[in-house]
Order: C-alpha cells, then structure tokens, then sequence
C-alpha cells in the first residue's frame, strides 16, 4: 500500500436533496477548502476510498427510495462513467477497465493478461463501500444487495463490494473491518468465521484495526441502561477479545444523526523514574495484569451519522458512559451540535410542531371530537359563566373554567360512553410511545400526564365552541325558532336564511345572465338543431349533438339547488343553533339547564337527523381549535421531555425534520502509521441550487488533470479527475455554507503512545481537544451556532 492514504465516512445519506446532496458535493470534490477554529483555512483531498455506514435511504429502502434519494445525490455530485446502466446487473466485479475512461490505471497495465483484483490495485479512482443499516434491512436486504452488490458505480465511485461486509487494508498496517450487524444487533456465524480468518491470515500483531458498525451500542446500551447480561454485539465482543485483542484502535458508526467523540479514561500518567519504577513493580508482581494492558483494547468511539438525514440533539447522552462487559469508563470530548445549541433547537417543538407535522391533523380532529362527543350538547354553558363571572374577571374566568374542565372530565369517568374509550385508548398510547429509557413510575406518570393534558385542551375546545354558540343566541345574532325566544332574537338575525335574503333581494338580476337554462329557450334551441340536422355534416351534426349534451347537462344542474346548499355553508351558525336548542329542548326537564345532568330517559325524544347534524357542524368548528391545541400540547410534551427527562431523542428531532447541521469524516493514515481523524461540520447546508456553468460535464473533461491523453470521440477523461466534478452548486455561496473541522485527533496505533494524550483528559473539554496529540493539533469550535 502507499506510505499514506485519506479515506472518507459518512453514514445515513439518503434524505432530503439538500442535505444528502451537499454532502456527496463535498466528498466528491478533488481538494477541499476547510475552515478551522481560528478562522484559517485547511486543504483536505478526496479519500480514495468513501465508506457508507449504513441507512443509505430513507424512510425505507425502496427502489423510488434509493434511486432517487441516494443514487441521484452522488451521480449529480461525481458523474458515472458513460457505459453506466441503471438497469445493468454486475457478474465480475470489479468491472474494470472501466468501458468509456480512459488513463484509470496508475501505470500502464495489460488489461487482458491481468485479473480484476490486479487491476483494483492499480486503479487510480475512488471506491465505495456500503454497509447495511436497520433501515435497509427492513425488506430483508433485498433492495441492497440488488442496487449495492449488484451494481459497478455509485456516480463515480467504483463499488467492488460482494457482500455486505468487508475487510480493507490499508496504508501503513492500519485495517478497516465493516460489519452488518443486521436487525438482531450482532454479526451471524458466518461473519465472524470471515473475520476471525482474516485475522489470523492476514493482519499481523503490529496492526491496527478501525472496526465500522452502523449502531452505535456503546451510546444506545448506556443510554436505556441495558444490564450486563443483555448487551448487543455479543459475537462482536468476543471477536474484539480474541481475535483482535489489543488492535481496536477506532469504531465507527452512524445511526445517530450527529457528531460525537468518547474517549476511554485513563488515571494520569507518572512520568519520569516514578513511572519507570511502577511499570517494574507492577510487571514484577502481577506479570498477568501489565499484559492485558498491553492487549486491552481500548478504542476512540465516534459516532458520524451527518449524511444527510434530520438532525439528531446531543444533550440527551450522557457525557460519561460505560461500555461493554467491564463497564468500561468512556467520556465524551466532542460533539456537533453541542448541547447548549441542541437544547435551543429542541425548544422549537412548542410552535413548528405542529405545522412540520400537519398530517396527523386528521388524527388530532378525530381523537379530540371522540373523547368530547359523549358530552354536546353543553345546555346552559354559558348561562353558568355569566352566573359565576358576571363582570367577565379573568382570574375568575380561569377559575370557572378548570371548575367546568373538572366536571366535564369526571362526567366522562362515571357516565361517558364513546368518549370514555377515546379517553382509555388516548392515555394507553400516549403512556406506550413514552420513552423506555425512563423509570417506569416516571414513564407511567408522565404519559397520564401527557394524555389528561390532551383531554384538557379537548375539553377547553368544547367549551369554548358550546360557550360560542349560546352567545350567539343569547345576544340575538342567529335566527332560531323557539316559543320562548322568538320575539327576542327575530330583529337581528344576521346570519341566517342566507338564501331567503338572496331570493328577495338579489335573484332577479341574474334571471336573463343565462337565457338558453331557462325551459323555453332550451326547447327552441333543440327544435332548431333536430329541423336543421339534415342539411348538417357529419363534423357539423358532431359539433350540434355535442353542444346539445352540454346544454342539458347545464340545464339539467340547474334544477339541483346547488346554489342554495352553497349558502347554506355560510349559515352553520344559525343552524347549529338551532340544533342546539332543539336538542337542549328535549334533553332539559322544563327548559332548566342540564349541563352535566341529562336525562337518558329523554335521549330516545331527540331524532337521530337532528343530534348528527349537530355533531357534524359542531365538528368543523371544533376542530379549527382542536387541531393547533393538540399540537402545541404534544409539541410542548416533547421539548418537556427532551429537556428534562432527556428523552424521546428519536420522536423529538425527527418531528423538527432539521436538515442543518451535517458532518462526515475524513481519516488520514499519516507516514508516521499514526490515524488522523478530521471530522467535518456544516452548520447550514443550501436550499437554491443552479447548474454550475463551469461543471466539466457540460464539455467532456475539459479541466484534466495533467499526463491524460488526447481526448477522441471514444473515450473521456473520468469525472473524478474533473475540477469542477458537481452538476449544481448554491444560487448564493455563503460563508455558512463552507464546511469547518469540528473535530480532531491523533490516534497512534499502538495503545503505549497514546499515554501521553489521555493522561491529560481531566484538563480537557467538549470545546477543545488535547494539544498533545500532533506538532499542530487543531481546536475544535462546538460551542458557538
């Protein structure tokens, strides 16, 4: 291998255009302008190879999915070559020479007499490797192995993959192990027979191995407190102790959509004689104790999964953690976004949750409308206020209104029909989706809280809706026909017989607007056509018998009182009301009011006509405030429980759909044999794209770089060695569109020289990292948006 080598990771791609393809633009790039913490700048090359942790597609892996989310993403970044065919299943791979590139190789090489594996050591351009996340294992792998092991290029990157694990050697003795770790959390048989070979074949007692995994279970084992006996990765583990004991430097993984960095804590070094003096003590007296030190393995744990998918806060992990068996202790030195930016944004649930998230209105309207609909009508509601709170006090309106709330919520208890089973099976899935990782007396009672906070907020709609209605006929507004009101409310009736006001005053002027509706017109009009048929053609006969349909099709729509049932809408006052008093009428002994008390006996005395009719115009008013009611309540519940529980990361953030704040990985193997780990950040990622003028696609290759032959009208330069490789850039470039190393680290390969950089973590924090670990470490900036 070469004395050097870079290699790019990104994990959960597949999202929005945006994100997704922001950051394919910037792996594909052939150098890349960085920013670092002090405003300076970094040149960073392409890797040579780009590793795919995992959920390549969302929301689940179907060809629209992968075609359009993921594959579209790269192809625009990196071009494939001009023999790509989506449709085209691979048999040999890798397909190389590449048919329509030319000069791949990085000398000149027989084609013919070498095989494919020969011709992959010398090809000059970038590959790929993908690993399977729990998202492409939701159709049993079946879109994966059919559009990643079955396919040459992913744009213009090469993917010699086979399978959905794989064994990299790299430069320098360094290896990188991909792992499918399935839907059961845990490499199968087969995979660790594959790894435990390549092991013992293959990689030597001085090596070092970056082990890749889509989850993270060192964060999500700790963070629900999964027992000892019950950690994922149970086969992996006993790889890690066996067959790779002492040569895990680095694991990887996406999952979650962020950036984070744990470190193992060790105590502080002694240096010097002092040192010196309890290695020999130590070696002396527990020879077994100083050599599993030397083979304990003891890797950085970073968690990459800013490909393009919504953003996950980081304020819901624990800084410190324990990991594996041992219980290990491990503490985080580095996130994107940190946690005083992830707590902000995860306050923003309490107003966009609801209108990011505007198709469970359906599901809010029915749940709130079911739990009060064993209540309407409210007879005497407002009656009932003005007696309590005749000078309209506002403290007093509270008061009365969480006396009423009270009532109405033990009236659903002890006599509730329909609304009662709305209510139970509204606190059991409310108390269910709360997060497991809470106590359970803390979960059981947060979800109840959850779902009476939601009947609440129904019942204050109804309220208010049947508080409305009898004001309304209270003050006289709408016309209602009832033996004790009628002189009362007839002078002002504002809002009702619409059509009745229409009729008398407006109709006669559009009576000759459209003369042929009218029966005479439209006779005459048919008698000419049938007199005059015969001397018609056959076009023209067509054209009368056409014209002569739509004539009594339009005359036929204007019997039906289309016109009427239109203005009728605009009436739903008046005839709620008068649906209401109708009902109250017969459910009220007397004419008393019966809020909370009516009869049974007399239900059977309201027709059914009457009660639906009611409960289907109610409903469209009481949903207009049903519906923002419930997703301020769930909005709020959910930056609630992210802030103080730090719970619910998943449902949380992904109701916010951010897709700012991205980052991916660029890892170095330096000539030292040292692994340099530059994570990269995108605080804002573009929303406006134009084609850019100069792309190299437009004129094939016409930016090469320098030794390619003449292009001829066969073959072209490939689009990795092109300047300009991207088809769309920003409509405006920004300054927060330039991605910035968040993130930094050393990591030599072997454990002993880390010493040095560890001993010194008590003194280090999330804003900066340890500045002896390189002659020119760079700080990472994480606490400023």
């Amino acid at each position: 291998m070469d004395d050097d080598m870079w290699l790019d990771f990104v994990a959960d791609t597949g999202d929005g255009f945006n994100s997704s393809y922001q950051v394919a633009r910037l792996l594909a790039q052939p150098t890349l302008t960085c920013r670092t913490s002090k405003n300076k700048k970094k040149i960073l090359p392409r890797g040579s190879h780009v590793v795919i942790g995992g959920d390549l597609a969302y929301p689940d892996p179907c060809p629209e999915s992968y075609e359009k989310r993921f594959f579209r993403t790269f192809e625009d970044a990196l071009a494939p070559p001009p023999s790509f065919r989506r449709e085209s299943i691979s048999l040999i791979k890798p397909a190389l020479p590449v048919s329509g590139w030319r000069n791949c190789f990085a000398k000149s090489v027989s084609t013919k007499a070498s095989d494919s594996q020969d011709l992959l050591h010398q090809y000059n351009g970038p590959c790929a490797f993908a690993l399977p996340g729990n998202h492409d294992w939701f159709d049993g792998l079946a879109t994966f192995s059919r559009y990643i092991l079955s396919r040459d290029w992913l744009g213009g990157w090469l993917m010699p993959q086979q399978r959905s694990y794989f064994a990299l050697k790299l430069a320098q003795g360094w290896w990188m192990l991909g792992f499918d770790l399935a839907l059961s959390s845990d490499i199968d048989i087969d995979q660790f027979k594959f790894f435990a070979d390549v092991a013992t074949k293959g990689i030597e007692d001085s090596d070092a191995v970056i082990m890749v995994t889509h989850e993270p279970w060192w964060v999500i084992d700790s963070d629900f407190r999964t027992p000892v006996n019950d950690l994922a990765e149970k086969n992996l583990r006993e790889l890690m102790n066996t067959h790779l004991n002492g040569k895990v430097r680095v694991r990887i993984a996406g999952d979650l959509h962020h950036y984070t960095r744990y470190v193992p804590l060790r105590s502080r070094p002694l240096r010097g004689k002092f040192a010196k003096r309890r290695s020999r003590l130590r070696s002396a007296t527990h020879p077994e104790e100083s050599n599993a030190a030397q083979t304990k393995n003891e890797p950085e744990l970073i968690v990459s999964g800013g490909g393009g998918a919504f953003l996950h806060g980081t304020h819901t992990f624990s800084r410190n953690i324990k990991v594996g068996e041992m219980q290990e202790s491990y503490r985080r030195v580095g996130c994107f976004p940190n946690e005083k930016v992830s707590r902000r944004l995860s306050w923003l649930n309490i107003w966009h949750f609801r209108w990011r998230n505007w198709r469970l209105d359906v599901v809010w309207a029915i749940a709130y409308f079911g739990v009060v609909s064993s209540l309407i009508p409210l007879c005497g509601i407002y009656e009932d206020y003005l007696q309590f709170n005749p000078n309209h006090n506002p403290l007093l309106l509270v008061v009365w209104l969480s006396k009423i709330v009270i009532a109405l919520f033990m009236q659903i208890m002890a006599a509730g029909r329909i609304s009662l089973i709305f209510a139970i099976l509204l606190f059991l899935v409310l108390v269910i989706m709360t997060d497991m990782k809470m106590k359970q007396p803390i979960r059981l009672l947060w979800g109840l809280s959850h779902g009476f906070a939601h009947i609440v907020a129904a019942l204050c709609c109804l309220v208010f809706v049947e508080c409305a209605i009898e004001w309304l006929i209270d003050e006289g507004i709408v016309k209602i026909h009832d033996a004790g009101k009628t002189a009362a409310v007839e002078p002002t009736a504002l809002a009702s017989s619409l059509y009745q006001e229409y009729m008398a005053h407006f109709s006669h002027m559009f009576i000759n607007v459209t003369p042929l509706f009218q029966g005479n017109a439209s006779n005459e009009f048919h008698d000419t056509v049938h007199q005059s048929v015969a001397s018609m053609s056959a076009v023209q006969r067509l054209h009368a018998h056409a014209y002569a349909s739509v004539l009594r099709l339009l005359y036929w729509l204007n019997g039906i009182p289309l016109l009427q049932a239109t203005l009728s809408l605009f009436d739903l006052p008046g005839r709620i009301a008068q649906r209401h008093t109708d009902l109250c009428s017969a459910l009220c002994v007397e004419g008393a009011a019966c809020m909370l008390s009516h009869d049974p006996t007399r239900v059977i005395l309201v027709k059914r006509t009457t009660m639906v009719t009611y409960a289907a115009a109610i409903f469209l008013y009481f949903v207009l405030l049903a519906i923002p009611a419930a997703g301020g309540v769930f909005g709020t519940w959910l930056a609630l429980t992210l802030n103080i529980f730090k719970a619910q990361y998943n449902e949380g953030f992904s109701s916010l759909r951010i897709e700012h704040w991205k980052n991916f990985l660029k890892l170095h193997v330096n000539k030292k044999g040292d692994l340099e780990m530059y994570a990269l950040g995108l605080r804002r990622v573009p929303k406006h794209w134009v084609k850019d003028p100069q792309w190299d696609g437009n004129v094939l290759a016409k930016a090469r770089r320098g030794g390619f032959d003449k292009i001829d009208n066969k073959t072209s330069v490939p689009s990795w060695a092109w300047r300009k490789p991207s088809k769309w850039i920003p409509r405006r470039e920004s300054r927060k569109f330039t991605p910035e190393i968040i993130d930094f680290a050393l990591i030599p390969k072997r454990p002993s020289a880390a010493a040095s950089c560890d001993g010194n973590l008590e003194e280090t924090s999330e804003n900066g990292y340890c500045a002896s670990a390189g002659n020119n470490p760079i700080r990472a900036r994480t606490s400023s948006i």
